[in-house]
């Protein structure tokens, strides 16, 4: 769990994650020199729960680096990364647990998600998965870009996941940038039973998002520059009409969002 600042909301989220009925895994914090009651609370829950191992960064080192931190100090087989404003049914780390060590062809497993703007009860929830061959997980993935939080937020075999390169780095849609690498990999399952919710204040769902992450001037006109380079590399054993798809669908994306970002910033009322 990266955290910053999240006294308000980490008890819920550290709640659930405690009461999984799947009780062998170690819950790793990396506190990113939060200024508010987040030390304490994180502090409270690992002397009352040896499972909890606390980190504190004690300068701000960005969000993706605090990603990948938690990463690297993981042990166990499978692992997944888990925001202070979210929430997951009991069964969830039992559910795709059971699931991957059935499915070696797999490398993730994840729960249908919602978001927590509305009651569980009263939303219909996100259920796809990323099967077939590679190209096949490819478009998926790309039908459902903008709702795949499910997917960065899975039961992962940690094997694997070491694997990409693009953790830890800051760009614009590097959350799916690792979903693509693992779709890459292998297959993602989406079970039937289980639920994650996920909060819907984070940067990544804000209008800043695009401006937080741009690196370079050409992610301006091309914002998902650093993406698109990515996925031109995964996909090189595909065919040149399927990476010709793929590379469609992804300067669709680009000028979609360009026109958006470039509507806001000369139109702003």
């Amino acid at each position: 769990m990266p955290v910053f600042n999240g006294e308000q909301l980490v008890r819920t989220a550290l709640d659930s994650l405690l009461a999984q009925s799947f009780g062998d895994f170690e819950l790793i914090i990396s506190d990113n020199a939060s200024t508010d009651g987040t030390e304490q609370v994180c502090r409270e829950y690992a002397g009352r729960d040896e499972r909890i191992r606390y980190v504190r960064q004690t300068t701000n080192i960005g969000a993706s680096a605090n990603f990948k931190v938690v990463l690297d100090e993981a042990h166990g087989e499978y692992f997944m990364w888990a925001a202070c404003d979210d929430t997951r049914s009991p069964d969830f780390i039992d559910l795709n647990a059971k699931f991957l060590s059935e499915n070696p062809e797999y490398v993730a497993s994840t729960c249908p998600n919602g978001f927590d703007d509305r009651p569980l009860g009263q939303q219909k929830l996100i259920n796809f998965a990323l099967d077939g061959e590679k190209f096949d997980r490819f478009v998926q993935f790309f039908e459902h870009c903008w709702l795949s939080h499910g997917i960065f937020y899975s039961l992962i075999r940690t094997d694997v996941l070491r694997g990409c390169n693009m953790i830890g780095q800051s760009f614009i849609a590097a959350d799916w940038a690792i979903d693509l690498y693992l779709a890459s990999k292998g297959k993602v399952n989406r079970t039937k039973n289980g639920y994650e919710i996920f909060g819907v204040k984070g940067i990544s769902r804000g209008s800043a998002a695009y401006s937080e992450f741009r690196n370079h001037v050409i992610e301006v006109l091309l914002p998902f520059f650093r993406l698109t380079k990515y996925v031109v590399n995964l996909t090189d054993d595909l065919s040149f009409k399927q990476r010709s798809r793929i590379l469609l669908i992804l300067m669709k994306l680009n000028l979609s969002v360009a026109f958006v970002q470039l509507r806001r910033t000369f139109f702003k009322s």
